[in-house]
Formats: structure tokens, C-alpha cells, sequence
């Protein structure tokens, strides 16, 4: 694993929609869930998940700028991200294959992994990693920033800003300082992930847009595409690969 300075983090409204190729399914009780992305323009803004996400690159690389810095996952290596750390990812040029296990919160990834093996959860074609895949290397490689989530505030940044006694740009440097990234764009990811659990618990699109504080389905649906890779409506359905995975691109 090999650590490079990253370029500037962007905004997540700035962020362009990935165009690689996301699944998301759910083959085993010991994990949340499994995602296989393929492809070159991968890249996805700044964000977290409300679970420990284990990525394992079996081809090409995979770039993480995570904590204030970047790093690099050759084909082989892994990287633990724990739940609540934002991190964003960039395009590869020359294409990856990777597989992300989502796991509960403070799981052991070996014993989670052992337990997806046993299940038979990895997608046809894919190498499997033994269930003690770098477990120490994959947890250096993500250490987590000062601070963890917070709850969401009761109102706009201004009106908590001034609850604290602070101007409007003072609480936003020292929360983006804190949580690694800005307000706005925090609680909004905290509204994803509340959507992404309805979503798989078998909710309705509309109704988990409500729910998560979206607009409409419409706005929920552009925003987790551009986050997650994929539509709200393929999340939900679960599908995992029905192709053998392909290293050439």
C-alpha cells in the first residue's frame, strides 16, 4: 500500500456521477452486505457509510483519499474503512475490479469473511482472499480523523452555529476539521445511509425518500446515485453479478 499526497477533496455536490459498474447483494447473515465495482471512471465524492467497509482489489488499483491523504491498493491488497470515516475515491484510468464487504460496525473482517466463504457470498469469477487478507495492514491503512459522527443538528448550520456562539464559516471550519467534511454535506450523508438501511430492509423507494428527509424520490435518486454508483431502485433489488468478472477492460 503505497501513500501519495491527495489532490484537494471537492464538495459532494460537485461531484460527478460514477460510471463504473456497481452491485450491491446480500448473501450472508455475518455481513451487511457485498458490492463489486468494475470499470475506470469509479471515482465518488466525499463520504461514509454507518459500516466497517473491507475493499480487497483484485485487479487494476483502487485510490482512497481518506483521512488527509491518499492511499493506493494494488491488485492483492485491502483496506479497512471504518464506519463514519469519510473518504471519497478517483477514476482509474486504467480500470479495477474490486470487491467491498460491508460489515457491522466494529466487526472482526477475518471472521466476517470466514463466514461469507462459508456462504458461498463471493460472485462467480471472483479469487476469494483467505479470511486473514492483511487484517493488520487493512486496519493501518485507514485510521480514523479526530472526532466521529455526530448527530444531526436540530437546524440549518447558521441557527447551530449561533447556538454555539460561533459566525456561521468559524462552525463550519472547525466541524469540517473535526468530521472531515462540511456540515451540509455530513448530515446529508447521514441521510443516505438511513435511506441505504431502508432500502434493504425492503422499503419503498418514496417512502425511504421521506423517511431520510428527501424532497421526493426523484432527489433521493440523484443523490445516491452520485454517492453510491448506483440507482436506489437496483440497490434495493440486491442483484450480484450474473457474469464471471472480467480483467481486461
Amino acid at each position: 500500500m503505497t501513500e501519495l499526497a491527495p489532490p484537494p477533496m471537492t464538495a459532494l455536490d460537485e461531484a460527478s456521477p460514477a460510471a463504473g459498474q456497481w452491485r450491491y447483494w446480500r448473501p450472508a447473515a455475518a455481513l451487511v452486505e457485498l458490492g463489486t465495482l468494475q470499470g475506470r471512471e469509479v471515482g465518488l465524492p466525499p463520504h461514509f457509510h454507518a459500516e466497517d467497509q473491507l475493499t480487497v482489489v483484485l485487479a487494476g488499483r483502487r485510490r482512497f483519499v481518506l483521512g488527509g491523504r491518499m492511499v493506493v491498493l494494488a491488485a492483492g491488497q485491502g483496506a479497512l474503512i471504518p464506519a463514519g470515516v469519510p473518504h471519497r475515491s478517483l477514476a482509474e484510468p486504467e480500470g479495477v475490479l474490486c470487491l467491498n464487504a460491508y460489515l457491522p460496525a466494529g466487526s472482526d473482517a477475518a471472521a466476517a469473511l470466514d463466514g461469507c466463504l462459508a456462504a458461498g457470498g463471493w460472485p462467480r469469477g471472483a479469487v476469494p482472499p483467505s479470511a486473514g487478507l492483511e487484517a493488520a495492514a487493512c486496519r493501518r491503512a485507514a485510521a480514523a480523523p479526530p472526532g466521529g459522527p455526530a448527530p444531526p443538528p436540530a437546524g440549518p448550520v447558521r441557527r447551530v452555529a449561533a447556538q454555539a456562539g460561533m459566525s456561521r464559516e468559524g462552525f463550519t471550519r472547525r466541524f469540517a476539521r473535526r468530521h472531515g467534511m462540511p456540515p451540509h454535506a455530513f448530515w446529508l450523508m447521514q441521510r443516505l445511509n438511513l435511506a441505504r438501511r431502508l432500502l434493504r430492509a425492503g422499503e419503498g423507494i418514496a417512502a425511504a425518500a421521506a423517511e431520510a428527509g428527501f424532497a421526493d424520490q426523484s432527489h433521493l435518486g440523484r443523490c445516491f446515485r452520485r454517492v453510491f454508483g448506483v440507482t436506489p431502485g437496483r440497490y434495493r433489488a440486491g442483484e450480484p453479478p450474473s457474469q464471471p468478472f472480467q480483467t481486461g477492460w
